[in-house]
C-alpha cells in the first residue's frame, strides 16, 4: 500500500485515521486510558502512556512521536501489541525436541535467555511461522511468541526468550513487518555497543548541521531546554540507518538516558531515537513502568557527561549512502526482509497474531523472529567510545 504521511514516520495513513480505527477497541484489549504526559517534562516533546491494569506483562505502554497524535497512536498500539503477544499465540501444534525436526536455523541461534538450559534435544511446543522470503512454513518455538508472566506450580527450563522485539503493528500487515524488521535490525546493531560482538564504527553527529525540518525542529527544542544531549550514527553490515540519542541533566543526574531508531530513511532513524530519548525521560519522571531501573533511584552527583573528543560528522556526509525510494510498504518490508536473509543467511520468520477471532480490520499485528539476530542492550544503550568515533 502506498505510503502517505512521513511527520516522523512512513504511514499508509495519518495518525489521526489510525486512531479513529483503534480508539472503540481500546476496551477490548483491556486499555482503560491513553495519557498525554509531554507536560510533566519540559522538552515539549509529545509522549503518551496507555495503562492496561490486567496485563501479563507491563501494565504501562510508552508512545512518542514528531506530533500529539502520532505519540497518542504509538502509546496505544504498544499495548494493543503486546494484548496481542499475550492472548493471540496460535495454541502449538505439537511437542518435539529441535533435533527431531527439519529447521532452516538452529535452535540456539534464537534470542533467549541469560543462561538458558535450551539445547536441541529439550522438547518444546511448536507453532507455524512463514518465511518472509519464499512464504514457505517454518516451525517456530511457541515459547519465543508468547508473552506473559504468570503465577504456576511448575519448574519451568529458561525457555527462548519472549520478549516484544519484533512484536509490531500497523495499519497494513506490511506496515507492521517494516516496523518489526526495523527493530531486529536496530537491536542487533545497539547489542553490538555492549559486547562487542562485531565491531562498531560509531559516528558522531553534528547536531547544528541537521537541516531536514522534523528533526531540526526537536533538536531545538532540546537546545532550548538546555538539556546536554548527543547525537550517534551507527553504520552497520545492513546498511540500515540506526541512530542514537543521549540525554542528561541536573534533575535526573544519575541517569544518562537513551533513546535509539532504525529506519530505511535516516532522517527518520534520527527523529525515533530522538522522541525515544524524550519518552525514556519521561519514563522516568512518571515512574509508571515495573521496569524503571534501580540506578533512577539512587542519590549521585551532578556531573554531566564528558564531551567526546572525537570528530563528528556533518548530517549531509552520513545520509548520502542511503536510498530510501520505497513508495509503498510491500516493497519496503520486501527490501529488509532480503536485507536480514543476505546478512545472516537465514530468512525472518513471521507469525501472525491478528488471525481469526483477533482479526480487525485496518489493524494487523505481526512477531517476527530472525535468527541470529541479537537483543541484548535491554535497559541501556552503551555510549560509544570515542576511539571507535575516531577511527570511523
Amino acid at each position: 500500500m502506498r505510503k502517505v504521511y512521513f511527520d516522523g514516520t512512513h504511514r499508509t495513513r495519518p495518525p489521526e485515521e489510525t486512531w479513529e480505527t483503534i480508539r472503540p477497541l481500546l476496551p477490548s484489549y483491556g486499555i482503560t486510558r491513553v495519557a498525554d504526559v509531554t507536560g510533566l517534562d519540559d522538552l515539549g516533546i509529545p509522549v503518551t502512556m496507555a495503562v492496561r491494569p490486567l496485563a501479563r506483562t507491563l501494565s504501562v505502554a510508552q508512545g512518542k512521536g514528531a506530533t500529539l497524535a502520532a505519540a497518542r497512536v504509538s502509546g496505544a498500539m504498544e499495548a494493543i501489541e503486546a494484548w496481542h503477544g499475550e492472548r493471540a499465540v496460535p495454541e502449538p501444534e505439537f511437542r518435539a525436541p529441535a533435533d527431531h525436526l527439519d529447521l532452516p536455523y538452529p535452535l540456539t541461534s534464537l534470542e533467549a535467555h541469560p543462561g538458558s538450559l535450551v539445547t536441541p534435544r529439550t522438547v518444546l511446543e511448536w507453532i507455524t511461522a512463514r518465511s518472509l522470503t519464499d512464504g514457505t512454513a517454518v516451525a517456530v518455538p511457541a515459547a519465543g511468541v508468547r508473552l506473559g508472566r504468570q503465577v504456576h506450580d511448575a519448574w519451568r527450563l529458561h525457555l527462548p526468550s519472549s520478549s516484544t522485539n519484533g512484536l509490531a503493528s500497523g495499519n497494513t500487515r506490511a506496515e507492521g513487518l517494516c516496523h518489526a524488521l526495523c527493530e531486529l535490525i536496530e537491536r542487533d546493531v545497539i547489542s553490538d555497543l555492549s559486547d562487542g560482538h562485531r565491531p562498531v564504527a560509531a559516528q558522531r553527529i553534528e547536531a547544528a548541521s541537521v537541516e531536514d525540518a522534523g528533526c531540526a525542529a526537536l533538536l531545538e527544542r532540546l537546545s532550548r531546554a538546555r538539556i546536554w544531549h548527543e547525537l550517534w550514527s551507527l553504520p552497520n553490515r545492513f546498511g540500515v540507518p540506526v541512530m542514537v540519542c543521549y540525554l542528561w541533566r541536573e534533575d535526573q543526574p544519575t541517569l544518562l538516558v537513551s533513546g535509539s531508531g532504525a529506519h530505511l530513511d535516516p532522517h527518520i532513524a534520527l527523529s525515533r531515537a530522538v522522541t525515544e530519548a524524550a519518552q525514556t525521560r519521561l519514563t522516568q519522571i512518571t515512574g509508571s513502568r515495573e521496569d524503571i531501573h534501580p540506578l533512577a533511584f539512587k542519590p549521585g552527583p551532578h556531573a554531566a557527561p564528558g564531551h567526546d573528543r572525537g570528530p563528528t560528522a556533518p548530517w549531509a556526509h552520513l545520509v548520502r549512502p542511503y536510498v530510501t525510494g520505497h513508495a509503498t510498504d510491500e516493497d519496503e518490508a520486501a527490501y529488509l526482509a532480503a536485507v536480514v536473509a543476505a546478512r545472516t543467511g537465514a530468512a525472518p520468520l513471521v507469525v501472525d497474531l491478528s488471525w481469526g477471532r483477533f482479526h480487525r480490520r485496518g489493524l494487523h499485528v505481526v512477531k517476527v523472529i530472525a535468527p541470529h539476530l541479537r537483543y541484548v542492550s535491554r535497559h541501556t544503550i552503551p555510549r560509544p567510545a570515542s576511539s571507535k568515533a575516531a577511527a570511523a
